[in-house]
């Protein structure tokens, strides 16, 4: 599903009319406007994104709800890169080792049908790094994901894990380190598999684990973005 241009841009003016007047506004600027905690947390960035929205998650429609948008944040340097990988959904082993049609995977599914409102926050731009609650919210990028990239570098990291489970080739090897902690190391897609994504952890800690269908046990996973994926998405 690839919406056409016109309704992209009818979104960017429907959400634009919604958030334009916090533009260029500092956190704790909006903080005081939304009456919310201090403390800035990575939480904190969502919440007010959700606020400028009035909406109660971070799931809402856009363009008389033939959008199906998923709201989330990026947060840039003072040099206007991207500080962090953006995380998705938990990676579901069973289904993805099981599915043998790209098409019909929950992978492809999720990212052909979702279109993305990223709330933008950024730093001063000088490079100096400024405490969260001095960032400034900037714009809202709305993005869905395109074909190509779909059936090429994201069907790569699915391929890949599919690749690793079914053929017995996934490897976790336990790694002690200099503290004493062991900390499992594998093979799965990393950020340096492609430019697109890779699997992370995304468990509640490293004993939040799941059995695969290998036999093997593994912390459980999450799908995320690289950070230079986002950045060319924001440079779109």
């Amino acid at each position: 599903m690839n919406p056409n241009k016109e309704l992209m841009i009818s979104a960017k003016i429907e959400i634009d009319s919604m958030v334009d007047r916090y533009k260029g506004k500092k956190v704790s600027d909006l903080k005081e406007i939304f009456d919310m905690p201090t403390k800035t947390t990575k939480a904190s960035f969502v919440k007010l994104a959700r606020k400028m929205l009035a909406i109660p998650n971070n799931k809402f429609e856009l363009c008389e709800n033939k959008l199906d948008v998923v709201l989330k944040t990026v947060r840039l340097t003072g040099m206007k890169t991207p500080a962090e990988s953006m995380s998705f959904m938990p990676v579901g082993f069973d289904e993805w080792s099981n599915q043998l049609v790209w098409e019909n995977s929950s992978l492809y599914k999720y990212f052909d049908k979702k279109v993305f409102a990223l709330f933008i926050f950024q730093q001063y731009p000088t490079g100096k790094r400024v405490d969260d609650s001095e960032m400034t919210f900037l714009d809202v990028k709305i993005w869905k994901m395109s074909d190509y990239d779909l059936n090429h570098e994201l069907k790569e990291v699915w391929e890949q894990v599919r690749y690793l489970i079914n053929e017995n080739k996934l490897e976790i090897v336990p790694i002690e380190q200099k503290n004493g902690k062991i900390i499992n190391k594998n093979n799965l897609p990393s950020s340096k598999f492609n430019a697109l994504g890779h699997l992370r952890p995304g468990g509640v800690n490293g004993d939040d684990k799941v059995k695969l269908p290998t036999g093997q046990s593994i912390v459980k996973q999450r799908f995320w973005f690289n950070t230079e994926y986002i950045k060319e998405i924001l440079d779109l």
